[in-house]
């Protein structure tokens, strides 16, 4: 009986201990090195935009994410040029 209790209690705390290591790997977010991360929960419905996250690992809990944004720009010229990355882009307006 008190063997029984035993293998009862290993089993029930090996479960809990199981469901907790879940819960806290749910609950990491990432965001990579070139962005910029905005916390969204998701049982709300909600952007927090209090704190602007950088690249990391950061505790948010389980029922929250990231929203990412690049934070790295790009500019892309069209121009003339021999060095240019584009060839200049045709457009006409209103007046022709």
């Amino acid at each position: 009986m008190a063997n029984e209790r035993l293998i009862c209690g290993v089993v029930c705390g090996i479960c809990w201990l199981l469901v907790v290591l879940f819960v806290l790997l749910l609950s990491i977010g990432t965001v990579e090195p070139i962005e910029y991360g905005i916390l969204y929960n998701a049982v709300t419905k909600t952007v927090s935009a209090d704190t602007v996250y950088p690249g990391g690992w950061y505790f948010i809990g389980p029922l929250n994410s990231f929203i990412t944004f690049a934070s790295t720009k790009q500019n892309i010229d069209f121009t003339d040029y021999d060095g240019a990355q584009s060839k200049p882009i045709l457009v006409k307006d209103n007046d022709g």
